[in-house]
């Protein structure tokens, strides 16, 4: 299941996070927009995600990444691991990002990086998001009170 299905642009890139992107994060993750999409449901308040940020920096076992189109930060990309040992990835885009691939290049470059099966979970009814992670080779698996889980794994 190794089809990340996307050709590299050389203007879309991966950064490691600093703590200089906390704002930054927090208004992707956060935005209105992307809130009535997302699993979560919900903002936080910025304080309380600035010492969640400072604290997963601080421990680089999951990374979170920045994205970068044309050297401008558009984006994160992010693992967490689960109870069960499989990591999570999430990504929230800026709103001029979205829907020019930047996504796609993003999932697939962090999904190589990362190298080991990975799980998403979608809002059913999210269908920019379910293509972008379908159109990496990402696999429906569960569907549960609208949310779809999807896999992928490194190995074919």
């Amino acid at each position: 299941m190794t089809a990340l299905a996307t050709l590299p642009r050389a203007t879309v890139t991966l950064r490691l996070a600093e703590l200089a992107d906390c704002e930054a994060v927090w208004r992707w993750s956060f935005a209105p927009d992307v809130g009535a999409r997302s699993r979560r449901g919900q903002a936080i308040a910025f304080v309380e995600h600035a010492r969640w940020f400072a604290a997963r920096l601080a421990d680089r076992r999951e990374p979170i990444w920045i994205i970068e189109d044309n050297h401008r930060p558009v984006g994160v990309v992010r693992f967490e691991r689960a109870a069960s040992g499989l990591a999570r990835i999430s990504i929230a885009l800026a709103a001029s990002a979205r829907g020019r691939g930047v996504g796609k290049i993003a999932l697939a470059a962090a999904c190589l990086a990362w190298g080991e099966p990975v799980f998403a979970e979608l809002v059913a009814d999210n269908l920019a998001s379910r293509g972008c992670f379908e159109a990496c080779g990402f696999q429906s698996v569960v569907a549960c009170d609208g949310l779809l889980t999807y896999h992928w794994d490194p190995e074919p």
